[in-house]
């Protein structure tokens, strides 16, 4: 007796859920299957975000009087290569030493030993330690943060570029160019070009 009433119980347990309330709700369950493709395109979308993440990580530099990241004018290829942050090779025409990976933007200038001359930077990322200056800031922006920036001239190709001094010898170790000539820039005109020099002009007109 034992043993004939468990199929017993099992059978009117089956046909009581399948009488009542259990067939209305075997309708979604079916229905929720086809959304599962949309979960497979969720990888796709998500990888452009974390590679542009990672780009403005690697331009994420704090610009100074002589100085981008970690490397400075006057460095020697033995001190740059401490640093990780410059490799051997040549980025526009045949320097000595470039930005590690090379992004666009970022010019190392050097000598015939690889010594650092000059770094010119032409994308929005890195920014200037004192005001937080940096490609697509403002000339009033600029002024704002350097009040004793020196008279614009002509430079670069039609724009103009302007320096601040030095704070201990005068000497200037930024240089900013604004891609229009000096007679047409306004407070809102933007930065194109920023300079990192060893206290000389800038090579903004730097070519092959």
């Amino acid at each position: 007796m034992f043993r004939s009433a468990a199929p017993l119980v099992l059978l009117l347990a089956l046909t009581g859920c399948g009488s009542t309330d259990d067939e209305p709700t075997a309708e979604p369950t079916a229905e929720a299957s086809p959304t599962a493709p949309a979960s497979s395109a969720g990888p796709t979308t998500a990888v452009p975000p974390k590679a542009s993440a990672k780009a403005e990580e690697t331009l994420d530099l704090d610009i100074a009087p002589g100085m981008l990241g970690e490397v400075r004018v006057g460095m020697t290829r033995a001190a740059w290569q401490r640093t990780g942050q410059l490799e051997d090779g040549a980025s526009v025409c045949a320097e000595k030493a470039r930005w590690t990976g090379n992004p666009k933007g970022i010019v190392v200038i050097t000598d015939d030993q690889a010594t650092v001359r000059q770094i010119l930077v032409s994308v929005r990322g890195p920014r200037t330690d004192h005001g937080g200056i940096g490609v697509g800031s403002t000339y009033g922006e600029l002024r704002a943060a350097y009040p004793d920036l020196t008279p614009l001239v002509a430079d670069g190709y039609d724009g103009a570029s302007t320096y601040p001094p030095g704070e201990e010898d005068g000497k200037a170790y930024l240089g900013f160019l604004l891609g229009v000539p000096p007679a047409e820039v306004t407070d809102s005109t933007p930065i194109t070009s920023i300079a990192v020099t060893g206290g000389e002009r800038a090579y903004f007109q730097y070519d092959c």
